[in-house]
């Protein structure tokens, strides 16, 4: 009688066979990608792209080049997107510049008359003295008190040059000062916990995007969170969630002046109980 079974040595070949290609295909000759298009990356790899468009923006203040970069990426909504991936860099206290350059882009998405105008960047720069034979010699001039002549030697100058870089802000300048107009308690109770709330508006009452609010820790350290990262409620709307055995302090843009004393506030309900609320502040521009 024949036997049925396959010979032992067309399973090794198999086996071999798919093992060897294995090899070939991820180690010696692997795929490589060349020339393709930001959609095709990884979630990773986009956000580190988005994240170089927003530093981009915030440098170069041309948002026509920076949504035709995004717009490789093909996002079905954009706007969220680069909300919660500003969020993702604040809360992960990453890049803060690219955090702010992507708040303002999606803040342009409803936005689209939004302006911003460049921050500045200081570079130094000094020069070099050029060796020519009448800067090295020493030149003799007649002094009238001594008659003796008097050595004059080169000297160097150091030079200092302002680039425009962005500042973010919408059509007031950065610089302006924000001075706090508003405190109060909101008694609306919501499931996200006590949170500080805070409304930057610019002179004729309109939301900023991109302003920088420091708040002090328990610790002795500070935070930063930014206006602009819900554009859906406000441009100038930003919050924190608060802890409700801490008293905080912030500075609302590099230039404002401390807010301190901030605690979370209680209301009393119709059954009598406290319970804590949001702080809401509002800061204008003068």
């Amino acid at each position: 009688m024949r036997d049925k079974h396959p010979p032992l040595y067309l399973l090794t070949g198999i086996i071999l066979g798919i093992l060897a290609g294995l090899l070939i295909a991820y180690v010696i000759l692997p795929v490589s990608y060349a020339y393709t298009t930001p959609d095709t990356l990884s979630s990773s790899q986009k956000q580190v792209y988005a994240s170089l468009i927003g530093r981009a923006y915030l440098y170069e203040a041309d948002s026509g080049r920076a949504f035709s970069r995004l717009a490789l990426l093909q996002e079905s909504d954009l706007n969220s997107a680069l909300v919660a991936q500003a969020q993702q860099l604040v809360a992960a206290g990453g890049d803060t510049e690219s955090a702010r350059g992507l708040a303002l882009l999606a803040a342009e998405v409803n936005q689209t008359n939004l302006v911003i105008t460049p921050l500045v960047q200081i570079t130094e720069q000094s020069t070099s003295i050029t060796e020519t034979p009448d800067a090295v010699t020493a030149t003799s001039t007649p002094n009238p008190t001594e008659g003796s002549p008097t050595a004059t030697q080169p000297t160097a100058t150091l030079f200092f040059t302002l680039t425009p870089r962005p500042s973010a802000t919408s059509s007031p300048t950065q610089g302006a000062p924000y001075q706090m107009v508003s405190q109060s308690g909101d008694c609306a109770k919501n499931d996200k916990g006590a949170l500080l709330i805070v409304n930057v508006l610019d002179s004729d009452g309109n939301g900023i995007p991109g302003v920088k609010i420091e708040i002090s820790l328990p610790n002795g350290g500070s935070e930063d969170f930014y206006t602009g990262l819900y554009p859906e409620i406000n441009n100038g709307y930003a919050d924190y969630t608060m802890d409700a055995n801490t008293t905080y302090t912030i500075r609302v843009g590099s230039d404002g002046q401390p807010v301190t004393g901030l605690q979370v506030p209680q209301c009393t309900g119709s059954d009598g109980k406290s319970y804590t609320v949001d702080l809401v502040l509002t800061f204008k521009q003068q």
